[in-house]
């Protein structure tokens, strides 16, 4: 009898933790005020070149400008990070891409954050954060 309870007990936690919202909830974003979409990559060439592509679309009428802020930053000791690049660029325009490049100078691992702060008269800023790890 306490057998029977137990695997209707797992059988009924199984199937509610399947069937939660969060399950239906894939595939959707979050509405951003001012920005329709954000498209951000980092890479490092074989000579050391880190490249960053930043770019944003706004709303037609809407999105008034972005900063964008780039980070990147060494490993050291398996667990520290080092800053190498910090770099904002504000821009007045309803969208814009740009490749950002800098060159490293040593090998190793480094992690770029980009983070966009984009202003329109949509509602309140939007804040989008994207994070890559390369090793070169």
């Amino acid at each position: 009898m306490k057998r029977k309870l137990c695997l209707i007990f797992v059988l009924i936690f199984t199937l509610s933790a399947l069937l939660s919202p969060s399950a239906f909830a894939e595939g959707i974003s979050l509405y951003n005020n001012n920005v329709d979409t954000t498209t951000t990559s980092f890479s490092i060439t074989d000579t050391g070149e880190a490249q960053v592509m930043a770019a944003y679309s706004g709303y037609s009428g809407v999105t008034t400008g972005a900063t964008i802020c780039i980070k990147i930053e060494k490993r050291n000791l398996l667990i520290f990070w080092n800053e190498v690049v910090n770099d904002v660029y504000y821009f007045r325009e309803e969208s814009h891409a740009e490749t950002f490049v800098y060159q490293l100078e040593k090998k190793g691992t480094y992690r770029c954050t980009v983070d966009y702060l984009i202003s329109g008269n949509g509602g309140t800023d939007d804040e989008i954060t994207f994070q890559d790890t390369k090793t070169y």
